[in-house]
């Protein structure tokens, strides 16, 4: 791969500009850490982080990748519209009992017993290459709960090389409270349902195969997120918690990308670029479960 300094790269940026979403998100996150800049460490949330961090070199490149491609490539999202592709009703998990994802609930179920999920699951991503040329693709995906009242919810990659990375929403969380953050584990636990905040599913792409794909992943983003998606095809994610009356269950899901994978993400990608108005457009993602 050829590798563009950096003023190249911020010309790039400069003409994928973020959709208005993005911006939001972004606005919000500078708002977050400014905040947080402003409060005497003395007065600082105290942050529970998990997972292996990366190293202090390669932490303001993977910061400046990371927002910018999220700017390029924040795609789509929205209410849920029940105008969904494909055949099937909507409701996918209508009939289940237990902890149900409500990207499963709200998706459109098929004929083969698939749910085909809400258009933005999936939709927005963001990826950083480290010092060793591999790329970690972030990519979120809403694994809440349709149901807030159950507690003690453990999620669990029982298949497949994904790992979580989940963030706590800042809204509502006081002095002292503890964090529920998460990055680079393959199960991690929730006191409750109700607890609000980002989830995504991560995986590492080397080097070579980005550069079998493309000469240019700046430009070709949808390239790098096509290569995400395949390596996330057949994750199994187990998801374990306790209702109300203190009774235990479970659910195991199984994600897989949809078949025009690629042509999804590059139509997403040259809406992202031009000024048409952003609309939700076709899943991304369908989940079954499984035993």
């Amino acid at each position: 791969m050829n590798r563009q300094g950096f003023a190249s790269y911020v010309t790039q940026m400069k003409q994928v500009g973020p959709t208005s979403m993005g911006q939001e998100r972004l606005r919000a996150a500078l708002q977050r850490e400014r905040s947080a800049a402003s409060v005497p460490a003395s007065e600082r949330v105290v942050t529970h982080r998990h997972g292996v961090l990366p190293s202090a070199g390669v932490v303001a490149r993977r910061a400046v990748l990371a927002a910018a491609a999220v700017a390029a490539v924040v795609i789509v999202a929205g209410a849920v519209s029940g105008n969904m592709v494909g055949s099937g009703r909507t409701g996918g998990a209508a009939a289940i009992d237990g902890p149900v994802l409500a990207a499963y609930a709200q998706g459109v179920e098929q004929a083969d017993g698939s749910v085909l999920l809400p258009a933005e699951f999936g939709s927005v991503v963001s990826w950083s290459q480290g010092d060793d040329g591999a790329y970690t693709v972030n990519m979120n995906m809403d694994l809440s709960l349709a149901d807030g009242s159950y507690r003690d919810v453990t999620y669990s990659i029982i298949e497949g090389d994904a790992t979580f990375t989940f963030m706590q929403s800042r809204s509502g969380v006081k002095t002292g409270d503890m964090l529920a953050d998460y990055q680079g584990v393959t199960t991690f636990t929730l006191s409750d349902s109700s607890i609000e905040g980002t989830y995504s599913l991560d995986v590492v792409i080397p080097e070579d195969e980005v550069d079998a794909a493309t000469d240019d992943p700046l430009r070709d983003l949808y390239v790098v997120n096509t290569l995400a998606a395949q390596k996330i095809a057949g994750t199994r994610i187990e998801i374990e918690a306790t209702d109300a009356e203190g009774n235990s269950s479970s659910h195991t899901y199984e994600i897989q990308p949809v078949e025009n994978i690629a042509e999804r993400y590059q139509e997403l990608q040259a809406q992202a670029e031009s000024d048409e108005e952003q609309q939700l457009g076709e899943p991304l993602f369908t989940m079954r479960e499984v035993s």
